[in-house]
């Protein structure tokens, strides 16, 4: 199971079980789910409903500083991070509204507890405060519920999404690997070069990484572009030079030719000249040295057009083949 079908598992059962277990526990389960997808808001603003009062802070602070993504967020001179913004929010919700600006600082279980007994006294006062821990309890379900609600519907958008590329990708990496085997390593090379780029510094120049990467890229695209069109010496019938150097006049030329549907060609050039387009933008890029995580997301990109047109040149190939049968 990948990691988002394993994520829309553990939403859709905190959902389905949502009524049948406590609050604090369909809670713990959302805050898992947040911290796994790297919600630090969300991780930390039902986290605190979870917390219980008393004890080391810091040790409290450190429990917090485990469900984020970056613990480093939790402050910034610019601007609150998610942790600062979660822990108003959290303050605003519990605050009793009195002149001594009180908090009602109690874990979840805790009010599970108390307002499961029966009111110590029957004054005004002792209703009220059942009144208000209960309303706490309600508030935080419904945030528990409407987190998990708007999840499922982000993730499983992602898995169908996931699933029909999934699909696409392994029709692909069999025709590469019967067509071109050695370009699938090359394809790997390109990704490890993009890691290799992400883990430096990216508020720095670009560097040769990208460059590489762009490289390989354009020779991955012209090595499919040779094993579908072959170089020819005598141009075409248009007077387009069709030789080794002129891969980008090959791959129109075998659009052409193949037989296939005009709107399939039409989608198919109009994805090859915007790639080399983005090649010599991203060659400009580096060139100017510009910083690093521009390029980078350039890059990344690139690399995944390449890879798509690669395997919409390889579809035409075979729906050509098909069509001229044995």
């Amino acid at each position: 199971m990948d990691s988002t079908a394993h994520i829309l598992d553990l939403i859709r059962r905190a959902l389905d079980e949502f009524d049948d277990h406590p609050l604090e526990t369909s809670v713990r389960r959302a805050v898992r789910i947040a911290s796994l997808i790297g919600d630090s808001h969300a991780a930390v603003r039902l986290g605190l409903d979870l917390q219980v009062t008393g004890g080391d802070p810091a040790q409290h602070r450190g429990d917090l500083d485990r469900l984020m993504a970056d613990p480093s967020r939790w402050e910034s001179p610019d601007e609150p991070g998610p942790a600062v913004t979660a822990m108003r929010e959290y303050i605003r919700d519990r605050a009793k509204g009195d002149a001594a600006g009180t908090v009602l600082a109690h874990s979840l279980a805790n009010i599970e507890y108390l307002t499961k007994q029966p009111p110590m006294t029957q004054t005004s006062a002792g209703l009220e405060a059942d009144f208000a821990l209960r309303q706490i309890a309600e508030r935080a379900r419904l945030r528990t519920f409407s987190y998990l609600v708007a999840w499922e519907r982000r993730f499983g958008y992602v898995s169908v999404n996931e699933s029909i590329f999934g699909d696409y990708k392994a029709q692909v990496d069999k025709m590469l690997a019967e067509g071109v085997p050695d370009l699938v390593e090359k394809f790997t090379a390109v990704y490890r070069r993009m890691n290799d780029a992400a883990t430096s510094d990216p508020d720095g120049p670009a560097g040769e990484e990208l460059s590489h990467a762009l490289t390989t890229c354009r020779r991955i695209l012209e090595a499919v572009v040779d094993h579908v069109l072959r170089p020819r010496s005598e141009p075409s019938e248009s007077g387009h030079k069709l030789d080794q150097p002129a891969y980008r006049n090959r791959l129109f030329q075998f659009i052409k030719e193949a037989n296939t549907s005009k709107t399939a060609a039409k989608v198919t050039v109009a994805l090859g000249k915007g790639l080399h387009e983005r090649f010599v933008a991203i060659d400009e890029l580096t060139s100017q040295g510009v910083h690093a995580s521009v390029a980078l997301q350039a890059a990344n990109l690139c690399a995944l057009n390449t890879y798509i047109l690669c395997g919409e040149i390889l579809l035409l190939q075979h729906q050509a083949d098909k069509s001229e049968g044995p």
